[in-house]
């Protein structure tokens, strides 16, 4: 890609060059015939500069991806390739809804969780009164 872009400019630059196989009504300058060069050498290098932001767009992103993705406990190259090759953007977009908290997903409560008899709130495992209805569990 880069030795394409390269190649573009040195031809954009040639033509630009070539100013003196055509029998102009004007007399120009050698300076008049380099700045001309010059401006369309700029323009193959700003060709480029558009053909490969999108692509160091893409990297960066998909780098930022696969760490953030790591780190909430999931694939982070399933969710890579996922951004990458899903439409860039609408990949992107699919992570930010789905992506879980820092740490990985939430575990589900313990099932074996104490409750009180009498108002059914949860309540620590070593209460001997309940904090909230005040009924005794030692008898």
């Amino acid at each position: 890609m880069a030795l394409a872009c390269i190649v573009l400019s040195v031809a954009v630059a040639a033509v630009a060059s070539a100013q003196d196989d055509y029998d102009w009504d004007y007399e120009t300058s050698p300076m008049d015939e380099m700045a001309a060069a010059l401006g369309l050498g700029a323009l193959g290098g700003l060709c480029c500069f558009f053909i490969f932001l999108p692509l160091i767009i893409g990297l960066l992103v998909g780098i930022w991806v696969y760490k953030d993705a790591e780190k909430r406990g999931k694939s982070g190259v399933l969710w890579l390739l996922i951004v990458w090759f899903v439409a860039f953007p609408i990949g992107l977009i699919i992570w930010f809804v789905v992506r879980p908290p820092i740490g990985g997903e939430k575990k589900a409560a313990a099932s074996s969780e104490r409750r009180c008899p009498n108002c059914g709130r949860a309540i620590p495992d070593d209460a001997r009164t309940c904090p909230y209805c005040g009924k005794n569990f030692e008898g």
